[in-house]
């Protein structure tokens, strides 16, 4: 059956982590209002939560779980300027040549979603400062909530992987045939194993190592994708 469907995760996968995904970038900004005086054990303790969420610490629901309070928490009374800021260092990640793929496979007909178990608004402005929001029907995770210009909490509403999947299936309905699901980690796995078309960006093939047991595509950027496409 020809792919009609495309279900994309969004750190990692839609832009490379160089070496930083969004949320962290966000939380390094924070982190660095509080590297001067009494505050520096604030500093140390947001530096340890990036740490974490980089060497894969938060991999269930619970430690998932901990880690959006966590983060909710460290971003409290961070000014709502400071996500632009975050957005715009991340869509400069995304190739003019990945833009390009990424509307004209909307062009094409394809459908397309982004679910991430990241924060809403930056994956809205981030598509939005890379000019590709519109290739996207919907984008799915978790919002913040915003008082007079500040950060003052989130809502988890996409928590961990097995989240991703249950949307996925409100999304396209079930079975999955025709169903692309593109991911490159650990909160993507449920979602690519039920998927028609697994694929795994993987752009140094540590990935292709990792998961050898799975039968998933693997590809080097999102250019690669509509040509594996026409050979499904």
């Amino acid at each position: 059956m020809t792919p009609h469907t495309i279900i994309w995760d969004f750190d990692g996968t839609l832009y490379p982590l160089r070496p930083l995904d969004s949320e962290q970038a966000l939380l390094k900004m924070r982190r660095a209002q509080f590297q001067k005086g009494m505050h520096r054990f604030l500093d140390l303790w947001i530096e340890g939560l990036i740490y974490g969420d980089q060497h894969q610490w938060f991999r269930n629901r619970q430690s998932r779980k901990l880690y959006r309070m966590l983060y909710g928490w460290a971003l409290k009374g961070t000014p709502a300027a400071f996500l632009d800021r975050a957005a715009e260092d991340t869509a400069a990640l995304i190739s003019g040549d990945d833009r390009k793929t990424l509307h004209e496979m909307r062009r094409s007909g394809l459908r397309m979603l982004v679910i991430s178990c990241g924060t809403l608004e930056l994956c809205e402005k981030v598509l939005k400062k890379a000019g590709i929001r519109d290739c996207f029907e919907t984008v799915r995770a978790n919002p913040l909530i915003l008082e007079s210009g500040n950060i003052v909490g989130g809502v988890s509403q996409v928590v961990a992987a097995e989240d991703k999947l249950t949307l996925a299936r409100q999304l396209t309905g079930t079975p999955p045939k025709g169903v692309v699901a593109v991911g490159d980690g650990y909160t993507d796995i449920p979602l690519l194993d039920w998927a028609e078309y697994p694929v795994m960006v993987d752009p140094d093939q540590s990935n292709q190592r990792k998961y050898t047991s799975k039968p998933y595509h693997f590809i080097p950027s999102i250019n690669a994708l509509p040509g594996l496409l026409t050979q499904m």
